[in-house]
């Protein structure tokens, strides 16, 4: 890759003519990967040259808990040291569908749900992977691989056959939720089988990943490559709340972690009934936290090692890197256990970013940006145009949202995992717009009626004040009115005022 660096401008001015599709998906598949996605061009194809020579990494993790800019070194240290205390840290960063499928989708595709096709887990394959970020790069003459996790739904068999198209010109994505029993894809045999050497999910992930990296040295084209780590997420094979703790490497499976914080809602009666009764004791939560944030370890184990392989390759200082999650995950904190509702706790997401001489070391940054924008800035930092409207803004420009839109379309039971107690699928479909000072939500039966409203302004969204017993702190008709005109705005909304759209995302 240094050698990339040097012979950059002749590489530009004389275009690389030759260059084809099919040999650069050779070159750039994961040599430790035991295969490798090519692209859908024909092989007569020629590439184009980027005119950017920036790489890029986007790192996201599953069900991650929001972490304050100022504990990231507490839970990941290695990652801190760079990502925080060197790049910007994003304090208020959302998840615009707290949900697995949805988000993953809301990254690549920089779009709502209700735009992208995928608004629902059972969506995953309606994602149009010519309106991804991956697919854009690629076409621009990216070098684009994707490793760990994909989509819910979509196997390595389904990627690797060409069943689903990912738009990543190399891949080595895996399914399953078990954080050994993972099943990857075997170009010999040309079927899925699940490894038995025993090597943790995320380290495989990991390796994955450093391994492409290591595959780069030689290119004399920039990369984008996604990872993305099934940890922190619980074991959803698991057949009792005791077993589907995740499972962290021995490295850090005895370490110590800091403080579990334990505030749960006294009264939960202004809350819908799912919400109302507690899934399990105060040491349940406590043992989950603990596993969970041990888990987490383990990816910034993996941060460190790629950080680190970037500095040995020359490549630091030039790659932008991303680290997020796809949405936060509650552990009691309101009472309960779940994901994809509308409160803090799942909507807020971990958000750093590293670019020097881009993002400000050691920021701050009190923006209400999140997933959504990944994508965007992205496009802005390559210089690479989407070929789609997309409903996100860049971070590295002035915009300041006055609220944010969030979604979550009510899921069927065939991806609904009946032992998580209040998985998304038992949570009616909601929409939420929330501004510093208040938050508005609408929940809605399955013809789309309006079943209940909540407003609050409190910051952890436990008071809701449309239930009677706070009918004296109600909201005028006039701020109510205008919270309702912002949520109708947000369930159609489409593009950005940069694009002039008739009717922008917030």
């Amino acid at each position: 890759m240094t050698q990339r660096r040097k012979a950059a401008a002749s590489v530009r001015s004389r275009l690389l003519v030759g260059a084809m599709v099919t040999a650069v998906a050779t070159t750039t598949a994961c040599s430790g990967g035991p295969g490798a996605q090519e692209p859908s061009q024909s092989p007569t194809t020629a590439r184009p040259v980027p005119s950017s020579d920036l790489n890029v990494l986007v790192v996201v993790i599953d069900d991650g808990t929001d972490i304050a800019c100022r504990d990231f070194d507490r839970f990941m240290p290695q990652t801190s040291r760079l990502l925080r205390d060197q790049g910007t840290c994003f304090e208020n960063a959302t998840a615009s569908a707290p949900t697995c499928a949805p988000s993953r989708a809301a990254l690549m595709t920089s779009q709502m749900g209700h735009n992208s096709g995928a608004p629902r887990q059972e969506d995953a394959r309606k994602v149009d992977a010519r309106h991804t970020v991956q697919y854009a790069l690629t076409q621009a003459g990216y070098d684009t691989y994707g490793t760990g996790k994909y989509l819910n739904g979509i196997s390595s068999e389904d990627v690797e056959s060409g069943k689903v198209e990912t738009g990543f010109m190399a891949s080595d994505f895996w399914g399953s939720s078990k954080p050994y029993g993972y099943a990857l894809w075997d170009d010999e045999t040309q079927s899925e089988y699940v490894p038995d050497d025993g090597v943790h999910a995320t380290t495989r992930t990991g390796d994955f990943l450093r391994s492409f990296i290591a595959s780069e040295r030689d290119s004399e084209r920039p990369f984008y490559a996604y990872a993305a780590f099934k940890a922190p997420h619980t074991d959803n094979s698991a057949t009792s709340l005791n077993t589907r703790m995740p499972v962290a490497t021995p490295a850090n499976r005895d370490r110590a972690v800091p403080p579990f914080h334990y505030d749960p809602e006294r009264d939960t009666r202004d809350k819908l009934p799912v919400f109302r009764k507690r899934l399990a004791s105060r040491s349940y939560y406590q043992r989950l936290y603990t596993a969970r944030t041990r888990a987490q370890y383990d990816i910034d184990d993996e941060m460190g090692k790629t950080i680190q392989a970037l500095s040995d390759e020359g490549e630091l200082d030039h790659t932008a890197i991303f680290y997020t999650s796809d949405q936060g995950y509650h552990l009691g904190e309101n009472g309960w256990e779940t994901k994809g509702d509308p409160y803090p706790s799942t909507t807020d997401v971990p958000l750093l970013a590293w670019l020097p001489s881009r993002f400000r070391a050691g920021y701050v940054d009190h923006r209400a940006f999140g997933v959504i924008d990944i994508g965007p800035t992205i496009y802005d930092l390559t210089g690479v145009a989407p070929n789609h409207r997309i409903d996100g803004h860049s971070m590295l420009s002035r915009f300041r949202r006055t609220g944010t839109y969030s979604e979550v379309v009510n899921e069927t039971a065939r991806l609904n995992y009946p032992k998580a107690a209040y998985a998304p699928g038992r949570i009616p479909t909601w929409s939420m717009y929330r501004t510093k000072r208040f938050a508005y939500v609408e929940f809605y039966d399955k013809r789309g009626r309006r079943l209940r409203s909540e407003f609050y302004r409190d910051a952890d969204m436990k008071k809701n004040l449309l239930w009677p017993g706070y009918a004296a702190q109600r909201p005028s008709r006039q701020v109510l009115a205008l919270a309702r005109k912002k949520l109708a705005r947000g369930r159609t909304c489409s593009g950005t005022f940069e694009q002039r759209t008739p009717n922008p995302c917030p």
